[in-house]
């Protein structure tokens, strides 16, 4: 996992074997440290999406290059009615989601955001761990 300023921390990746009978595939287990397809920790990449780091943070000189910014709010925009509608699914099937009240007007997405520091890893893990995925690009 790549950290800010191009420091890297190795992890230990669980696999498991599914169950379900006729399926049996292993699968990674991935931490709400990293997000499905990148290298980077999500930390990073949520305060990339918030707008709080950008191409002139002094600890982002060369880690990640503008590039990979870019690629990330691409990525994110691309995602946006998905994320969207798997938080509906899963906001209108949990009796408490524990996220408080939506404000009239707000979409799910960004009541999520406005109740957690770690939004991307809750979003991610509601929607992988309900069978979806997000398209890579």
């Amino acid at each position: 996992m790549k950290l800010d300023g191009g420091q890297v921390r190795w992890l230990v990746i669980e696999r498991r074997q599914c169950i379900n009978q006729g399926c049996h595939k292993l699968h990674n287990l991935l931490p709400d440290k990293l997000v499905p397809y990148k290298h980077y920790a999500s930390e990073l990449i949520t305060g990339v999406l918030d707008g709080d780091i950008g191409p002139e943070d002094p600890m982002n000189e060369e880690y990640p290059c503008d590039e990979t910014l870019h690629r990330w709010n691409h990525w994110f925009m691309a995602n946006l009615f998905r994320i969207e509608g798997y938080c509906g699914l899963v906001w209108h099937h949990v009796p408490d989601p524990g996220m408080g009240f939506m404000q009239p007007g707000a979409s799910i997405l960004e009541t999520i955001q406005r109740s957690c520091d770690r939004w991307l890893a809750a979003i991610l893990r509601m929607i992988y761990n309900s069978g979806g995925f997000l398209v890579s690009s």
